[in-house]
């Protein structure tokens, strides 16, 4: 368990969206934070995969090549 402390002005905000949104405020943290970790995993894997494609000499592939090596073409 993780306990957070927030200045009045966010728990203000946090309270009234919860609200809105018909969550408990635990509830609207875990989704807020849920989706910014994916975000950020994301954001890393593409990082990765740009520098994969800076390393290759910048090598890419057209989509219609990529079709035709794994036979979609038909």
């Amino acid at each position: 368990m993780i306990t957070l402390e927030l200045d009045d002005e966010t728990a203000d905000v946090l309270n009234a969206l919860s609200e809105q949104q018909h969550l408990s405020p635990a509830q609207l943290v875990k989704a807020a934070l849920r989706e910014y970790l994916e975000d950020y995993q994301d954001a890393k894997r593409a990082d990765a995969a740009y520098q994969r494609y800076l390393d290759s000499g910048k090598a890419s592939h057209s989509l219609d090549d990529v079709v035709k090596s794994f036979g979609l073409d038909s």
